[in-house]
This record gives C-alpha cells, sequence and structure tokens, in this order.
C-alpha cells in the first residue's frame, strides 16, 4: 500500500516533469491514419484500449485560456470585500486554488504518459503482424 509521502512524491515528480511526447495528441484512429497503418495489421484488443483512454481524457477544471484564471483573481478580489474575515477567505481561497492548478497540471500529465503505452502497443502489434 502506498504512503502519502509515496503519493505526494509521484505527484511533486510529475508536477515538474518535462513532457516530451512522442507522439501527437489525436484520437487512435486519426493516428493510425497519420501514420498510414491499414485496419486489418492493428490489433483490435489495443485499438480498443487506445479508444477508452482516449475517452477518459481528463478535462480541466480551469479550462483553457486566460478566463479560468482571471475567475480566479475575480473571486479572490471579491473576498477581500467581506468584512472582518475576508483576508482569511480570500488566502484559504487561493491555496485551494492552487491544489486546482496543480491539479489541472499533473492530471493531463499522467493521462498523456499512459495514452502513449496505449498507442506504443498498437504501433509494436503492427510491427510484430508484418
Amino acid at each position: 500500500m502506498r504512503s502519502l509521502v509515496d503519493d505526494w512524491r509521484a505527484f511533486w515528480r510529475d508536477f515538474n516533469c518535462q513532457a516530451e511526447w512522442r507522439f501527437p495528441e489525436l484520437p487512435p484512429a486519426e493516428l493510425q491514419r497519420a501514420f498510414g497503418v491499414p485496419w486489418g495489421f492493428v490489433d483490435r484488443g489495443e485499438f480498443q484500449r487506445a479508444e477508452w483512454m482516449w475517452a477518459r481524457k481528463p478535462q480541466l477544471v480551469l479550462g483553457e485560456g486566460f478566463l479560468g484564471y482571471a475567475l480566479i483573481v475575480l473571486v479572490a478580489l471579491l473576498l477581500l470585500l467581506v468584512p472582518h474575515i475576508g483576508v482569511l477567505l480570500t488566502i484559504v481561497w487561493s491555496f485551494a486554488m492552487l491544489g486546482v492548478i496543480a491539479r489541472d497540471i499533473v492530471r493531463p500529465i499522467r493521462w498523456r504518459r499512459e495514452y502513449e503505452v496505449s498507442i506504443t502497443r498498437i504501433v509494436r502489434s503492427y510491427r510484430h503482424s508484418k
């Protein structure tokens, strides 16, 4: 059983990793067309696994772009207007949002790593069937 320290180390390692991907981020069918692999030469089980992985691609909580981050700042500024406890609420909000931002960074990296393993298996199955 993994401990909290091991989970934290894995999270921190993924948070700080340099993303160097081997394949473009495309659905399996489009990747297959891009590589010019005929349909009959691909292991169907591996292809279905890759499609399943693509279907569970994580959605970012804050979305992509500037709007999600601008909303975080706006809410933090509005919390400062609450009398007596506004500063405390803003601090709590800021730390919570730092956690959300970190999670939005790590989840796609972990997903992409697993997805590339699936694509690598498809490529291997094609090479073995030749």
